[in-house]
């Protein structure tokens, strides 16, 4: 996994942090930059996960797919990988979105195969 995410990192230079993260919110695999708490990381995409599932549970229809939370610096998109486990992007604000979101689909893919 961790292999996965350095390809993914490598593929977009704006990613600055990624990780795959169990919906309980484990750390599964992670490339995080110094001083960057990996188990807040989790913590944190573990609590936005469970608040996603539950507003598409109560406000929509259908299977959540992603989140994307945007600050003035940052997104951070989270992606299903799996039931048990979401794929969660730091990236840049002034990232080009759709190739990042076409290169972190073709990595959830990837782990997929592998788990």
């Amino acid at each position: 996994m961790y292999s996965i995410l350095e390809d993914l990192n490598n593929a977009c230079s704006n990613i600055e942090a990624s990780a795959l993260i169990s919906t309980d919110g484990m750390v599964i695999a992670s490339v995080l930059p110094k001083g960057m708490n990996e188990d807040t990381f989790g913590a944190v995409s573990a609590a936005l996960n469970s608040v996603g599932i539950q507003s598409i549970r109560d406000l929509a229809d259908g299977v959540l797919e992603q989140i994307m939370v945007k600050s003035s610096r940052n997104y951070i998109l989270m992606t299903q990988a799996g039931e048990e486990s979401v794929l969660t992007v730091i990236m840049k604000s002034h990232t080009e979105l759709e190739h990042v979101i076409s290169n972190v689909k073709n990595a959830v893919e990837k782990m997929l195969l592998v788990a």
